[in-house]
């Protein structure tokens, strides 16, 4: 194809896009992107809008940085054409129409490092012109690659960022302290120079390196990024003096997905929403923060859409999930679609999946749902499963499982709950800090989707601490602790609902568990193909279980430590010294399991927790005891009877 027919090819499709029209990304022998989609359960008619932006992700790093930093095979898989073939096929396939690419090591080296060669700033290249060739040569193929499957590109970008060759040329300021989110596997302490300067040189960097980008990639189609965390001032206004100047520069006319992260709406409606700023703005909006507690979007969220009027993509995190864990439930996907269709302006959705991540049905289930409005049926899924592993009853529990598991991180979430990624492991770990007041920011919430209904565990204790057992837990099963009110639990509590109580809450993940490993375990019974996949699974799905158990008695063993620290009963504090104990014992069982059956005792499986700590299991054990020590400490008990 000529430069000129891509260009002409990418303009419509861009056209096509930005209307909402753009076709369902297919390849031949797929039925709307799902295999056996066609077996007595076709999709109903389409009166909603179709999300037709579906966006995966996939990593995009810089070469020449892995292969100097120990990391070959990272290095070997950025030049692997094959590989990136596969990829792209895969989310075709699956019906993606769009890839956001990831750009490695992020807080030390963004795209500007080594996507472009810096005509008009020579003195930041990193790269010499041979190495520079061979990586714009590189990934010229990979965009013009996806392009052909039917895939738009978008790249991920950050400001302000300028490179390390450029900073050290203009003594640029010092180096910033590192993120919260600092990754343990590069273990970069800072970030340096060539991040969150803002004067007129970096603005003009910034111009000049986005116009050329463009340049450079016939088959780019846009930019994600925030005005936020490295933008000093008002961050907003930095689209303004510097992006859109760089975007029309480049006499394309591409996308920006601006991310709402770490800005203020009227900032944002000032400075970037109006179409005279730039025609060609979308926004990209955070559904649950930086992590998923739940397939509805926090409140907060919804004003964006409405006030902006933009065409609008979600972005699915899933930040809180590590170690492998399946997160694979079509079930729970669907739900998340319907949710996004009825929100204004919505256009698509942004994955924070790659093609690698085990969970296709999950991934496929979110295209799927999105094209076609169709209910949901447990029959295209249990269909794929059988196609696996060989029998339909063993498809149809295996099912069941991956439902069920897909809940327990973020219910969990949802009463643990930290908006932000902060790198900290929300599977492997729950430490009390998040009801402790340690970091009080997020003390003293619940999911905000579930506000006036899911109780706040310091809130819960401080209302039973002050105001008596009665406004304790109550199931119904007991009619004797209803006699100071005979109304039901609403009530009592005044909050217009029936609450959910810390204890309820957490009833709840335990069931979960206890099914997640149940419906694996019938699934055995019939198994008939991939027999130690199915095992595998049956194993992850048996961590489930005992890490729920886990999660209750911590849970609860929190909710009466606060309640003793609010009205220093002592049978208060028996109880909370008890649940602690159990809840250690408890985590000793789900973390020896996890140790030998799914590790296997290579300690490749870690956690991470604040401020890069990094812990293998056994380690995990001997800070769970750790803390459990500290426990009068952390609730701040009485020093006379801690």
């Amino acid at each position: 194809m000529s430069r000129k027919s891509r260009l002409l090819s990418r303009r419509r499709l861009l056209l096509l896009t930005t209307t909402g029209l753009t076709a369902p990304a297919t390849l031949p022998g797929s039925r709307d992107g799902l295999p056996g989609a066609g077996r007595n359960h076709a999709p109903a008619a389409t009166p909603h809008p179709r999300l037709d932006l579906r966006m995966g992700v996939e990593i995009l790093r810089n070469p020449y940085w892995y292969a100097a930093h120990g990391f070959p095979e990272d290095a070997r898989r950025f030049w692997d054409r094959k590989e990136w073939d596969r990829l792209f096929r895969g989310w075709a396939r699956e019906g993606y129409t769009a890839v956001l690419y990831w750009v490695e090591p992020w807080q030390e080296h963004a795209w500007q490092t080594f996507l472009i060669r810096h005509r008009a700033f020579p003195e930041a290249r990193e790269l010499t012109p041979k190495q520079a060739d061979r990586v714009i040569e590189q990934v010229r193929w990979v965009f013009h690659r996806a392009r052909e499957l039917g895939l738009m590109n978008f790249l991920f970008t950050y400001f302000i960022v300028t490179t390390p060759a450029f900073a050290g040329a203009h003594g640029l300021a010092r180096p910033l302290p590192a993120s919260a989110t600092v990754d343990f596997r590069h273990n970069l302490k800072e970030m340096g120079a060539l991040f969150g300067v803002r004067n007129e040189l970096t603005r003009a960097f910034t111009e000049a390196a986005i116009a050329e980008l463009f340049h450079t990639y016939d088959d780019l189609d846009g930019l994600y990024g925030g005005m936020g965390e490295a933008v000093p001032g008002k961050r907003s206004t930095w689209y303004r003096e510097a992006v859109v100047p760089g975007l029309k520069r480049s006499g394309r006319n591409p996308i920006f997905l601006v991310s709402n992260w770490m800005l203020p709406l009227e900032d944002f409606m000032a400075d970037i929403a109006p179409r005279e700023v730039y025609g060609n703005t979308w926004l990209a909006l955070h559904a649950n923060g930086e992590m998923f507690t739940d397939p509805a979007l926090y409140p907060v969220y919804l004003r964006w859409t409405e006030s902006a009027r933009l065409p609008t993509v979600i972005e699915i995190m899933h930040h809180n999930l590590e170690a492998g864990f399946p997160f694979n439930s079509p079930r729970l996907a669907s739900e998340i679609i319907r949710t996004y269709r009825r929100v204004e302006n919505c256009r698509g959705y942004l994955a924070w999946f790659t093609q690698s991540d085990p969970n296709s049905l999950f991934r496929s289930a979110l295209a799927y749902y999105s094209r076609n409005d169709a209910p949901y049926s447990d029959q295209p899924w249990i269909d794929r499963l059988e196609a696996r592993f060989g029998d339909r009853e063993a498809a149809a529990h295996f099912l069941r499982a991956y439902d069920a598991s897909a809940r327990i991180a973020p219910e969990v979430s949802a009463l643990a709950w930290c908006p932000h990624d902060l790198s900290i492991s929300r599977q492997l770990m729950l430490p009390y800090w998040y009801w402790t007041e340690q970091d009080p920011r997020w003390s003293e919430f619940a999911s905000p989707a579930r506000s006036g209904v899911l109780l706040p565990v310091r809130h819960y204790a401080a209302v039973v601490a002050r105001m008596g057992p009665t406004f304790r837990d109550n199931s119904g099963t007991d009619y004797a602790r209803n006699r100071e009110h005979p109304g039901a639990q609403e009530l009592i509590w005044g909050l217009g609902d029936y609450p959910v109580t810390p204890e309820a809450h957490m009833r709840n993940v335990q069931r979960l568990g206890e099914t997640s490993m149940k419906e694996a375990e019938a699934a055995l019974a019939t198994v008939r193909r991939r027999e130690d996949e199915a095992r595998a699974l049956a194993d992850w799905m048996k961590a489930y279980q005992l890490l729920t158990e886990y999660y209750e008695s911590k849970v609860l063993a929190a909710v009466s430590a606060l309640v003793y620290s609010f009205n220093k009963a002592p049978e208060d504090r028996a109880d909370a010294e008890r649940l602690a104990d159990e809840a250690v014992e408890r985590y000793e069982r789900a973390i020896q399991f996890l140790w030998e059956k799914i590790d296997k005792k290579t300690g490749r499986m870690k956690a991470r927790w604040l401020g890069g700590q990094v812990f293998t299991l056994p380690q995990l054990i001997e800070n769970e005891r750790r803390e459990r020590r500290q426990l009068g400490q952390l609730f701040h008990w009485p020093t006379d009877t801690s």
